[in-house]
């Protein structure tokens, strides 16, 4: 017996579609595939910002402390031995510090940037600068939890409080930096540093 054209058109149409059960297997595949697909980009973006706060914090702590090292390294230059640099007393403690250099060499210490204090106001770390026109704060970086300096003597010998000004040689700056990263919380850097004062 021959089969007709048209029943072989037939059972090839039967046959050419995808049945309910095929679709919702295919679509449930897709679903873990997209989803899949989803939390690896979600996990890259998140691991993408959190290094990004990582990194701007890393970065603004190193320059507070670079800044701070630099002045600091230069407290008590008093080239013509007129000018009575050195640390202040009344603001040099383990939370701020204030010193003086005559860095113009003019033998007087009322110019410009010449008696300096750091100190944590809050979450913010300030300079302040007598500018000859009076005292000037001026905020160097904020989410700054805290700021510890810590004075050693000639033989590197802890100096207790009050602090001794006329011992100090080398500081010990400690700068924590911390910033929220989204879902990933807060992070958090600490940067010490050690500065030798090369006119002490």
């Amino acid at each position: 017996m021959k089969t007709c054209p048209m029943q072989i058109r037939n059972q090839a149409l039967r046959f050419a579609g995808f049945t309910l059960v095929e679709v919702l297997m295919s679509l449930a595949i897709l679903s873990v595939l997209f989803g899949t697909i989803y939390r690896t980009f979600d996990t890259f973006n998140r691991s993408y910002a959190n290094e990004n706060v990582k990194a701007g914090v890393q970065q603004k702590s190193r320059i507070g402390i670079d800044l701070m090292a630099r002045d600091v390294r230069l407290a008590g230059l008093d080239p013509l031995g007129s000018a009575s640099a050195g640390f202040n007393p009344t603001n040099t403690n383990t939370s701020s510090v204030q010193f003086t250099a005559d860095l113009n060499y003019d033998g007087d210490l009322d110019d410009p940037f010449e008696d300096i204090i750091y100190a944590l106001n809050g979450n913010l770390l300030q300079q302040t600068s007598d500018l000859g026109s009076g005292p000037v704060t001026a905020t160097l970086l904020d989410n700054v939890t805290a700021l510890t300096f810590t004075y050693l003597d000639q033989s590197d010998n802890l100096l207790p409080e009050p602090v001794a000004v006329d011992q100090i040689r080398t500081v010990i700056i400690s700068l924590t930096m911390q910033r929220p990263a989204g879902r990933e919380g807060m992070v958090s850097r600490t940067y010490t540093t050690r500065v030798r004062c090369r006119n002490l």
